[in-house]
């Protein structure tokens, strides 16, 4: 009985600190994208924030086709990266023009937010391309052995 008593307030006491541990490491990240410093190339959770900004910012532009196209591309990376490999070549255009379009878009607006959000916009648009034109240079795979 007394090492059930025991063993019992062991198991307690590591779930107790184990529970600590997690709520000391859990960093909650609500500040405004002008004073974040690390690149995070559009998360899911900046992605979401993103396309909040768009469309306070610009509405009628957030209603077209160019900003859907490319906030679908930029939401399946950030769902599945691999996903987008299987973009045809005409898929890959459409999203490269969406992204010229939002980025000059971004950058004739001259705030500091808009700023920032366009070098997310950059830096997400040259990751997917970089795995596209990875998966061109690489060879094709045989599946004969």
């Amino acid at each position: 009985m007394k090492s059930r008593v025991i063993f019992a307030s062991l198991i307690l006491g590591l779930g107790l600190v184990a529970n600590q541990a997690t709520a000391a490491t859990t960093i909650v990240d609500d500040s405004p994208v002008t004073t974040k410093t690390t690149n995070r190339l559009l998360a899911t959770g900046t992605q979401i924030q993103f396309a909040s900004y768009v469309e306070q910012h610009f509405g009628r532009f957030a209603k077209k086709g160019d900003w859907q196209n490319f906030l679908s591309v930029v939401a399946q990376y950030n769902d599945q990266p691999v996903s987008v490999l299987n973009l045809d070549a005409e898929a890959q255009n459409k999203f490269n023009k969406a992204a010229s379009v939002v980025t000059k878009k971004l950058a004739d607006n001259k705030s500091v937010e808009a700023t920032a959000w366009q070098y997310e916009a950059e830096s997400i648009t040259r990751m997917i391309n970089f795995l596209w034109d990875v998966q061109v240079s690489q060879p094709q795979q045989s599946d004969s052995k």
